[in-house]
């Protein structure tokens, strides 16, 4: 599945990388990292990942569903949200540009789930046959008939 979405995802991760001081994204489904453009190895950005995951987890524990987290250090800030199943990591270095990168990072995480839920579902409908109700009677003639 990573393989068939990656290429489109890596685009729309480019253009966010280049809107502002931005030095990497990292973009996971659960806790399956997809596209890795930190500078570092794929091993720290797993571990990283699943640190995210884990105080995620652990503030969903005590009640409260935390979904963006920042870090500031000296030198870069670390910007992490998280919309449904969809995890990204944007490291940058100006720290008021914050606000707008996850604006533009919480566009990005609709947009991926969507990719992803497509390539999970590749008949291109969301709905289940529980959904759906076959036509009867006259709808039915007239839908048989073409008109």
């Amino acid at each position: 599945m990573a393989v068939k979405i990656a290429p489109s995802l890596r685009s729309a991760l480019e253009r966010l990388k280049h809107a502002g001081a931005v030095n990497g994204i990292c973009l996971a489904w659960r806790r399956q990292v997809l596209i890795n453009l930190l500078p570092y190895e794929d091993f720290r950005a797993d571990k990283l990942m699943h640190s995210l995951h884990d105080a995620h987890e652990h503030f969903a524990g005590g009640g409260h569903e935390v979904q963006t987290f920042w870090f500031g250090y000296e030198g870069v800030h670390l910007l992490a949200l998280r919309r449904g199943e969809c995890s990204l990591i944007v490291l940058h270095t100006r720290a008021f540009e914050a606000d707008f990168i996850a604006g533009a990072a919480e566009v990005l995480l609709d947009d991926c789930q969507l990719l992803i839920d497509a390539a999970l579902n590749p008949s291109g409908s969301n709905n289940s046959s529980g959904d759906t109700q076959r036509l009867v009677g006259e709808a039915a003639a007239g839908a048989d008939s073409g008109s």
